[in-house]
């Protein structure tokens, strides 16, 4: 039984899986609310929902970023602190893969983006196993202009429509609005934990992929 987390953006979310499939989920409150102990508490509420009990618990996959510096931190607290507790292994997922995750499986490769503010993005390109399956990373996830992104037809992202106007400039591009969602969190969770992918507690690290603004500026300081 794996509860995944997904803690990267202004809505969050949580998900429980089991035998290859999800047996619920549960929105969260905004990301300004977010807090660890308000995951304790509607971690608990989402298991009740199930009829399930937290010991019942084997693993836990949370969603590293790239995303909001608060959120990831929040989130990744509280599965390390639920790892170490329970005992169970811990599962780290790239957020732009499972936004990836989440398209149809027509498409066999699709470049996955997100806010990355000053009007860039990070981006990352997925492609489908051969068994149909999983949408993986072939590169590491980067900061792009809108108008520098890979010449990939399928654009996925929660903010696509905010960038529509450029995007659309690759004639058949083809352009899917979607937020990461925990459901696929525990999907790309179970698949790491079935290759033995476990991650360190101790070692990991939210996926920021470059500092903050306000640790910039106070780098050109020299604070």
């Amino acid at each position: 039984m794996l509860l995944a987390v997904e803690t990267s953006g202004m809505t969050g979310s949580l998900a429980v899986f089991a035998d290859g499939q999800i047996v619920a989920e549960r929105m969260l409150e905004s990301e300004g609310r977010r807090h660890a102990q308000t995951l304790v508490q509607e971690t608990g509420q989402l298991l009740s929902f199930a009829g399930l009990e937290i010991e019942q618990l084997t693993a836990v996959a949370v969603s590293i970023g790239p995303g909001s510096f608060t959120g990831l931190r929040v989130g990744l607290v509280f599965a390390k602190t639920l790892s170490w507790l329970r005992g169970i292994p811990l599962l780290s997922v790239n957020t732009l893969q499972a936004t990836a995750q989440q398209c149809s499986e027509q498409y066999s490769e699709v470049l996955s983006i997100s806010d990355a503010q000053r009007g860039e993005v990070f981006g990352v390109v997925c492609r489908r196993d051969p068994d149909g399956r999983i949408l993986r990373p072939v590169s590491e996830v980067q900061v792009f202009g809108v108008a520098d992104l890979p010449a990939v037809t399928v654009v996925a992202g929660p903010v696509v429509e905010q960038h529509r106007g450029v995007l659309e400039q690759l004639p058949g591009r083809t352009l899917v609005a979607l937020s990461p969602r925990a459901a696929t969190v525990a999907v790309l969770g179970a698949d790491q934990l079935q290759r033995g992918q476990t991650a360190v507690p101790e070692l990991l690290e939210p996926l920021y992929v470059r500092p903050s603004y306000a640790e910039e500026k106070r780098a050109a300081a020299g604070g």
